[in-house]
């Protein structure tokens, strides 16, 4: 076989060559300087679309904790950012949108909101170059993610235990290994007495079988005494091998005691922490066995793939938080597929729950026999009905 010289003309028609150059000197001569951000305030999800001088646009979801201040956040104090920005600058935008705003306080809500504005960036870039997000991001190391099926009993008007038991069940029959209760005690109602726990777990675990994976959450809600204590018991009475946050997540050196204690068990923690440098603090002093940070709440997939990429170099693997199951699965999707040390399974709702919304968009990735398939179509593999979310949600420009 003969071989032509690859001259540079060559080299730029090619469909793979273009992501290897200097993406953000071309963004900048063809016209990808952000022109708008906009929010859509849906009554299940806060989304965010970011619109350039060219038409070129991309779709990022933030937390829906607090949606009102969350959307405040990124009109106020982020969109002066980033408008007139160069799209593909990635680290730059998001260094520019969190040190100016960094004496508000760098974890929680600043983290939340520039995730919605820099997963929007990502599917933008995605879109413009006809690449997956994952593409973009490192490359794939799996075709699909093993999910588990997360739902919680509630707080004050609680589901009974024959509810979270049909609940449970219900994410069986539709193939699912692996299920997660969550017990959202808090650390308001710290070592609850009587202790709700044990009676949902029973049920939940008569429902399911031997055969399925039970995680239990205890939201933060225990002393490290009682943790190890209610930790032993589901271990040996209901095989319980995964406990994620029994303890406070404001004082890390709790969970490694519970670690420390529960050799039979995992421990994870993370949904809290939302920058690096919290997650840090979390490995060096919790010592848990997973961490599960949530994309669009850390900050993004940009500051994901940094988390990620600390955490390997401490042996930890990431089994990530997602409770929401459209541009936030997606992301994480790519995310869990670009990572080398992606855990073996990450948290996904009852579809059911947000019909309202899944009505308004289309999805490129699909479930099937506990699996979800990581997109493939450019960008996050997230299309939307546009007018009907505008429709169906508060808008803000």
């Amino acid at each position: 076989m003969r071989f032509m010289p690859l001259s540079r003309r060559r080299l730029l028609a090619l469909p793979f060559a273009l992501p290897a150059l200097s993406l953000s000197g071309f963004a900048q001569d063809k016209g990808f300087r952000v022109r708008t951000v906009e929010t859509f305030r849906h009554a299940k999800a806060l989304a965010v679309k970011l619109t350039c001088e060219n038409g070129a646009y991309g779709w990022g979801e933030t937390s829906s904790d607090n949606p009102a201040i969350l959307e405040a956040i990124v009109h106020e104090a982020l969109k002066e950012e980033i408008i007139g920005q160069n799209a593909f600058d990635a680290e730059p935008n998001w260094d520019r949108m969190f040190y100016a705003n960094h004496d508000s306080g760098p974890g929680g809500a600043l983290a939340n909101a520039i995730a919605g504005i820099d997963i929007a960036a990502w599917d933008l870039r995605g879109r413009a170059l006809k690449l997956p997000v994952s593409a973009l991001i490192g490359g794939r190391y799996r075709e699909r993610v093993k999910v588990y099926g997360s739902f919680g009993v509630g707080f004050g008007k609680r589901l009974t235990t024959d509810q979270a038991a049909a609940q449970a069940r219900k994410f069986v029959d539709k193939g699912y290994r692996a299920v997660k209760v969550r017990m959202q005690i808090r650390e308001n109602r710290q070592n609850p007495d009587p202790d709700p726990t044990f009676d949902y777990v029973r049920a939940v675990r008569s429902a399911i079988g031997k055969d399925v994976e039970l995680l239990v959450d205890i939201n933060n809600g225990y002393t490290v005494q009682r943790a190890i204590e209610v930790g032993l018991r589901l271990n040996e009475e209901f095989s319980v091998r995964y406990y994620e946050e029994p303890a406070s997540d404001q004082y890390h050196e709790e969970s490694a005691k519970i670690a420390a204690a529960l050799p039979r068990m995992a421990i994870i923690a993370g949904e809290k922490e939302y920058t690096r440098w919290q997650l840090r603090s979390l490995i060096v002093h919790g010592d848990v066995d997973y961490l599960n940070p949530d994309v669009v709440k850390a900050g993004g997939i940009t500051e994901m793939k940094k988390i990620a990429a600390m955490a390997q170099a401490f042996e930890k693997q990431i089994i990530c938080h997602n409770t929401r199951p459209v541009w936030s699965t997606a992301a994480t999707l790519h995310l869990m597929a670009s990572i080398s040390n992606a855990g073996p399974f990450m948290e996904y709702p009852d579809e059911d729950e947000f019909a309202s919304l899944l009505a308004l968009v289309q999805r490129g990735f699909r479930y099937a026999d506990g699996y979800l398939s990581v997109p493939t179509t450019p960008g996050l593999g997230v299309e939307v009905d546009e007018a009907a979310l505008r429709k169906n949600s508060v808008v803000k420009a």
